[in-house]
């Protein structure tokens, strides 16, 4: 099968704490289950690229490829992993992370598992702060470990039509971007903390490559620091074959449109919001296919949007499946309208 678009990205088991205190532990997530899911959204056919830990449940990976995610690209290893990624948001929408621990470690250190309040979830934090790492590897070291290499890619994939690269060392990116942009694909990358402790200088060779950069605010903030936004995407764009746009969490995206020398934001989808993880890397994997299928990175963005929200209405990587595409349809025609386009401009 030759997958429409393709994303290449981490699979891990992770550990949220809502705002609110909620518990959920074990969910299944990576960068890249969570790109090809908002892919999903668009296409009938994504391909994943991925380098797995034999403990990654292989029943999510059944179900991603019976809704259409192609595995092919997918590595398994024989290295097992117990910790997951520990991510704990506050009310403003902000998360801690790189912490890990194994699942049943909040229960043995006294704590409840279904709901954590205020108090208890800073408790939480400095317990996890001060145990360290407890000698396990942490799925950031196993990337490190097994890094994704382009022989790794399918020849059918080299057929997609556009490729998307969640967050990965440089190593990696220089890997994977050359061998999508020299198939003449239509090529995305989001930032992630790799990017984002380079200088401008050093990003540049990358953002050469791509037809959209996609970072968060607090990447943008890092790699200018005491710049203002849309300066921020500006000098960034004048740099990109492509455009940027900036991750806003629940304030939406800015997107710098070239031809008008301006930012023009994209609002959220309005949601019963239940979990945040996953929702930047499911807006990557949405505005991938809409720059694809229109040219138009407003338009792509409003793709990512309504990816976005379905996946953060929901558990897991694999919540939103199976994909409704007229439900996705339905909500990107109200969301472009709202922002007075064409959903045919090009």
């Amino acid at each position: 099968m030759t997958p429409t678009l393709v994303t290449a990205g981490g699979l891990t088991v992770d550990h949220v704490i809502s705002a609110d205190g909620t518990v959920a532990l074990d969910k299944v997530g990576g960068n890249g289950a969570y790109s090809a899911v908002g892919a999903r959204c668009w296409v009938d056919a994504v391909g994943l690229i991925s380098v797995a830990v034999s403990t990654y449940p292989r029943a999510t990976l059944t179900r991603l490829r019976q809704n259409g995610i192609a595995l092919d690209g997918v590595v398994m290893t024989e290295a097992a992993l117990r910790s997951g990624n520990w991510f704990i948001y506050d009310e403003r929408g902000d998360r801690s992370e790189r912490l890990t621990s194994r699942p049943e470690e909040l229960a043995e250190a006294g704590f409840p598992t279904d709901r954590l309040s205020p108090g208890q979830v800073a408790a939480w934090q400095d317990h996890l702060r001060r145990r360290g790492d407890a000698d396990e590897i942490s799925y950031s070291q196993f990337r490190d470990i097994h890094p994704m290499v382009a022989a790794q890619v399918p020849e059918s994939y080299l057929w997609a039509r556009g490729a998307h690269c969640a967050p990965a060392r440089p190593v990696v990116l220089n890997e994977l971007l050359p061998l999508f942009s020299g198939r003449g694909m239509v090529v995305t990358l989001d930032a992630g903390w790799q990017l984002a402790e380079l200088t401008l200088d050093e990003l540049s060779p990358f953002l050469a490559e791509v037809d959209a950069f996609l970072p968060s605010e607090i990447e943008l903030a890092a790699i200018l620091p005491q710049t203002g936004v849309e300066t921020a995407l500006a000098l960034l764009a004048a740099r990109c074959r492509g455009t940027v746009a900036v991750k806003l969490g629940p304030r939406g995206c800015l997107v710098w449109d070239k031809a008008r020398g301006a930012a023009v934001p994209v609002p959220v989808v309005p949601t019963d919001a239940i979990d945040p993880t996953g929702a930047g890397d499911s807006f990557c994997g949405g505005f991938l296919a809409g720059l694809v299928a229109t040219g138009d990175p407003v338009l792509a963005a409003a793709h990512g949007a309504v990816s976005a929200s379905l996946i953060v209405s929901r558990h897991g990587a694999d919540g939103a499946l199976p994909v409704d595409h007229a439900v996705c349809r339905a909500k990107l025609d109200t969301l472009v309208g709202r922002l007075g386009r064409s959903p045919f401009s090009a």
